[in-house]
């Protein structure tokens, strides 16, 4: 059963967004694959956790997109695929998906669906979530973010400094969401 949070960001009322967070995968490649072909069934943004120093970062992204489709300013083909995106820091969509996304060796998996149809399917989805992730999931919390985190991944996605310190993570949010919202204005 999954752990998943559901919730809806205060700009965007009629949409839910779905996050669930998952250990020990064992299937990444398959899943990998099934969304390079296009399988509507993976219609979800699945963003490697190493990557996401909290819950505020994982929004963050999430809001970026919502605003980016709102503007009709999407530069991937499918929302979810913009979450994954808005985490970059650049305009180059391949480098972001690969540096961001899933890849073949993932073990662990942040899970994102939005619905912005005003249909609640809470169910389905985390039910669905179990049909696809061979993984435990584990509840969506920073504590259990913060375990998964790779400061030097992070340090190197967001070419943040050597001399800088990454210890002080609510500094390092603010800098990398700054990142996020600034993307294409700089």
């Amino acid at each position: 059963m999954t752990c998943g949070l559901t919730l809806r960001l205060p700009q965007f009322p009629h949409s839910s967004v779905h996050i669930g967070l998952y250990t020990s995968v064992t299937n990444a490649s398959t899943i990998r694959k099934e969304l390079l072909a296009g399988n509507t069934r993976y219609a979800y943004a699945f963003v490697d956790p190493r990557s996401v120093l909290s819950l505020a970062h994982l929004l963050a992204a999430v809001y970026r997109a919502l605003t980016d489709m709102q503007a009709g300013a999407l530069r991937t083909r499918t929302l979810s695929s913009e979450i994954v995106f808005a985490f970059g820091g650049t305009m180059n969509i391949a480098d972001t998906l690969r540096r961001f996304g899933i890849n073949d060796g993932s073990d662990s998996l942040l899970v994102v669906k939005v619905d912005t149809d005003q249909v609640e399917r809470t169910d389905p989805v985390w039910a669905e979530l179990d049909e696809i992730i061979r993984g435990t999931s584990v509840p969506v919390t920073d504590e259990n973010i913060e375990k998964l985190t790779d400061i030097e991944t992070v340090r190197k996605n967001y070419k943040i400094q050597q001399g800088i310190s990454l210890a002080d993570r609510s500094e390092v949010t603010k800098t990398v969401t700054g990142a996020i919202a600034l993307r294409g204005y700089l």
